[in-house]
């Protein structure tokens, strides 16, 4: 398995714009249980400023519907945004928005065969290279906490199997030579900074939409939507301008909701 050096903060800094790089303040941890939780604790940034919590080691890290996600020291990226909104933000579909983000990162740095599984799953060639776990906390009229989780595998133990629904992969088996740490997180943060701003500004999901039905692996393909023990057979067709899947089923189309539901391929 390849070995990826620590990140240097100062380095990502010099690997930025001038104008973010000055915004940017980066919480770099040898080891951690959850850079989320870590970045919930913090003071909420400025409108304009990104912060961020990274760690070379993360020892409970988590997905959706309460999994847990596997990293690997040395071998793993893994980090979170912490975002402040106005009250009354939609955010379902800011996974979607963030989806775009990273593919759009990855793309940029060479990496061919991105695309996008609904809601929060980054691919690369069909398996899965990365994962969003956003979460948030508001109360009545003050800023809205936003935490957005990152985990992109860098490279995988030979022996690693995923427990269960799609494949695995790692950029190293896409990327060659991979970038250090430094220069990857550094390009992810840009992208991530701009959906920041678009949010701040009101634009919401809109902006990501089209960017992201391009992305789509699953469009077109036959699907199986779960929603606690209800399961939906249809044809994946995309998502509407607030994040929802469409799926087109035998007694027409239907707009799914992120919250629980989950989506597989169907057999």
């Amino acid at each position: 398995m390849s070995v990826s050096p620590p990140v240097d903060p100062a380095a990502v800094h010099r690997r930025l714009p001038e104008s973010l790089a000055r915004r940017l303040d980066l919480h770099w941890l040898a080891e951690c249980a959850s850079t989320n939780d870590e970045a919930m604790r913090l003071p909420l940034p400025d409108p304009g400023s990104l912060t961020v919590v990274g760690t070379d080691r993360q020892t409970q890290g988590r997905g959706r519907q309460a999994r847990a996600w596997q990293s690997w020291p040395d071998a793993s990226l893994t980090f979170s945004c912490l975002f402040a909104f106005p009250p009354g933000t939609s955010l379902a579909a800011l996974p979607l928005a963030v989806g775009v983000a990273l593919a759009q990162a990855l793309h940029a740095l060479g990496v061919s065969g991105v695309g996008l599984k609904w809601p929060n799953d980054l691919l690369v060639a069909g398996a899965k290279v990365g994962g969003v776990l956003i979460e948030a906390q508001s109360r009545s009229a003050a800023p809205i906490r936003v935490v957005v989780g990152v985990g992109l595998n860098l490279d995988l133990p030979p022996d690693f199997h995923p427990d269960g629904g799609i494949p695995a992969t790692a950029l190293a088996r896409h990327l060659s030579p991979l970038p250090p740490r430094d220069a990857l997180l550094a390009t992810l943060l840009e992208r991530l900074d701009a959906v920041r701003a678009a949010y701040l500004a009101g634009h919401g999901f809109a902006p990501w939409q089209e960017q992201w039905n391009a992305l789509d692996a699953y469009r077109g393909l036959a699907v199986t939507v779960r929603d606690g023990e209800r399961e939906t057979v249809g044809i994946a067709a995309g998502v509407d301008d607030t994040g929802r899947l469409l799926l087109d089923t035998a007694a027409g189309r239907i707009a799914c909701c992120v919250g629980d539901v989950s989506l597989r391929p169907l057999a």
